[in-house]
């Protein structure tokens, strides 16, 4: 006997995505049902649903909707029923919410605070894989010039060199600076190489009259400030 397949046309109208969204608003669907919308149909043996499912349990540690940080376009298409154009509309609705989190302005534009400052880079930096490094380089009221990505490193070290970051404020003509990076395991315990690191800056910027605030480590959702630890 053949398997019987259902299409969202078989699923009761109060379960349809598309009809939940237009009745209750985006935020009544669950994360399947938002994947189901964005891919808009499934393959000939299952419905979009079940094919957003199987996306949320793609990747073998990361579930849900985080997992789509983690995956590559090469590792999606290999789910029967998504080929590279939703491929592409799934990876670039993860970097649509990683780029929606980067615009929020802090309160009063001045990135004055740790938990600010950590907030404001959270969710762009604690899906990395391996170690990066960021400079926020500020100006004299903490307001910010910009930010760059220097470093990228090992899933346990990012290599970063304050000669580079010294120069580079010089460059931008920053009064201060906060250095970030995040921890890939999720634990934003600093290490000893962090601390020697933050020593490193500290003492090369005031030669240079350019003010270390704070060296931040990101972990998963929870940050650790060595300024408020007492290292700076």
């Amino acid at each position: 006997m053949s398997q019987k397949y259902y299409t969202m046309k078989d699923l009761p109208e109060s379960e349809r995505p598309y009809e939940k969204l237009e009745k209750y608003g985006a935020a009544s669907l669950s994360d399947a049902e938002l994947i189901a919308v964005l891919i808009r149909n499934g393959s000939h043996h299952k419905n979009s649903v079940t094919l957003a499912s199987e996306i949320l349990n793609l990747h073998p540690v990361h579930k849900g909707l985080m997992g789509l940080h983690y995956l590559s376009c090469q590792e999606l298409t290999k789910i029967d029923g998504i080929g590279r154009v939703k491929a592409a509309q799934l990876l670039c609705a993860a970097e649509i919410s990683n780029r929606m989190t980067r615009q929020r302005k802090p309160e009063g534009g001045r990135f004055d605070s740790p938990g600010t400052v950590a907030g404001f880079f959270m969710e762009e930096m604690r899906t990395k894989e391996t170690e990066h490094t960021l400079v926020v380089f500020l100006d004299n009221r903490c307001r910010l010039i910009r930010y760059e990505l220097l470093f990228v490193g090992s899933v346990s070290a990012s290599l970063a060199n304050p000669r580079e970051i010294l120069k580079k404020a010089l460059q931008y003509d920053a009064s201060c600076f906060i250095v970030l990076h995040n921890h890939p395991s999720g634990d934003p315990t600093p290490s000893t190489a962090d601390i020697k690191l933050s020593e490193q800056l500290k003492t090369a910027g005031e030669l240079i009259g350019i003010r270390l605030l704070d060296h931040i480590i990101l972990g998963d959702c929870q940050y650790v400030s060595l300024r408020e630890r007492g290292h700076i």
